[in-house]
């Protein structure tokens, strides 16, 4: 792009036919194009002097003026110098559109929550992988609580994404954890959110720092609660009367032997249930990642659809295997289920999946490769959490049978 200077003058236009008022204007040319604009000043013809496009004499308002002026030359000036900076064209227009603050072009002067705006748009058109609905719901949350930390700290609708640094940072993780009740690891998962849209800003060329660099973002080590084969025993046995306790049982041990997750159960249907050389497949893919999921189906979990679509195989193949009451809902009855069973621990439904990845198949040797096939994990680093916990099993089973053996 060739480099055209910016030239910029000042001269008055007439306000009114039969006036003797006039108006000062400001004057940009580029490339060939030129465009005004008012600077709001209304003076009289015979205080102006066109050649030195400035007031007369010692007029009361020359110094006001001349700020005024330098202001508006000094802005487009610095317009012009971003727009080089970025391989933008030679376009005068855009220039007075950044000058008078008319435009919506975020291209110069990005704001924090525009981009995030941005962001999110940009998923919803491009759902699937890493856009799934779960996925822009954080996004929005983030930016929920971002501009509630920015209306708050900064008594302003939004910023400019130049204006973070690590100070921001810091105060938006207090603010999360205070205002905003978010647990630490909410706080950091909000945090990560907010760098990846500032690595869109940093990719657009919309700033060239970092203020992410001094910041480090510490996940707390989470309990990840699952069943003992003796505990899945005791929830089979239980007698219950009550249908809605009964379908949440087998919703539950359902999970507890597929891995999947509340929301990929609320989904199935009987086109995800294939047959393949003498044995029944759960193939789909997770909702949250949109990796795919492929299980092998026991006898257990078989026997559940049976009870609930009994024509599963035959029947339409958009025709959901369970009628699925919501999440809230089923963890309210998991922790009557749990009491009826004495279980000291909190039942919920995403304790189906760990108890799946560990008590089902890690702890009966299946090998953690195929777990993580099972599961629709994206890295194997994150079935192996699950393996820690079998370590840890290990260790406390090694412990009390140490205190028993009391062997000097």
């Amino acid at each position: 792009m060739e480099l055209q200077p910016l030239k910029i003058r000042f001269y008055l236009k007439k306000k009114a036919k039969g006036r003797e008022v006039y108006t000062l204007y400001m004057r940009m040319l580029l490339s060939g194009k030129r465009t005004d604009i008012s600077l709001g000043y209304v003076l009289k013809r015979d205080t102006w002097d066109d050649k030195e496009q400035m007031l007369k004499g010692k007029h009361q308002d020359r110094g006001f003026v001349l700020n005024l002026m330098n202001k508006y030359r000094q802005r487009a000036l610095e317009v012009y110098q971003q727009m080089i900076q970025r391989g933008m064209a030679n376009d005068v227009n855009i220039i007075r559109q950044k000058v008078t603050g008319k435009s919506n072009d975020m291209s110069l002067d990005p704001t924090l929550l525009k981009l995030f705006n941005s962001v999110i748009e940009r998923k919803r058109v491009l759902a699937g992988q890493n856009n799934s609905l779960p996925t822009i719901q954080k996004y929005e949350s983030c930016k929920n609580h971002l501009k509630s930390f920015i209306k708050k700290s900064y008594n302003s609708e939004d910023i400019k994404i130049t204006y973070l640094n690590l100070q921001f940072i810091e105060n938006f993780e207090v603010y999360l954890k205070t205002d905003g009740k978010c647990r630490h690891n909410t706080s950091m998962k909000h945090i990560q959110i907010l760098k990846s849209v500032y690595r869109t800003a940093s990719a657009h060329g919309y700033t060239d720092k970092d203020p992410f660099l001094n910041y480090k973002i510490r996940m707390e080590e989470v309990v990840r609660w699952y069943l003992s084969e003796r505990e899945i025993q005791s929830l089979l046995e239980l007698d219950l009367t009550g249908r809605k306790l009964s379908n949440v049982r087998d919703f539950f041990l359902f999970s507890c032997f597929t891995g999947l997750a509340y929301v990929d159960l609320k989904n199935l249907s009987a086109r995800h249930i294939q047959f393949e050389n003498g044995k029944r497949w759960i193939r789909t893919r997770r909702q949250k990642t949109n990796v795919k999921t492929n299980v092998p189906l026991l006898d257990l979990p078989i026997g559940i659809m049976k009870k609930h679509c009994p024509d599963f195989e035959n029947t339409n193949a958009e025709v959901k295997i369970f009628k699925v009451i919501s999440n809230q809902k089923m963890n309210a009855y998991l922790k009557d289920l749990a009491k009826l069973c004495r279980f000291s621990k909190v039942l919920t439904f995403h304790i189906a999946r760990h108890t799946f990845a560990t008590t089902i198949t890690l702890n009966n040797g299946v090998p953690i490769e195929s777990v993580a096939s099972m599961l629709g994990h994206k890295h194997i680093a994150t079935t192996q959490h699950y393996a820690k916990l079998l370590d840890k099993k290990v260790e406390q089973d090694m412990d009390l049978l140490n205190s028993r053996l009391r062997i000097e």
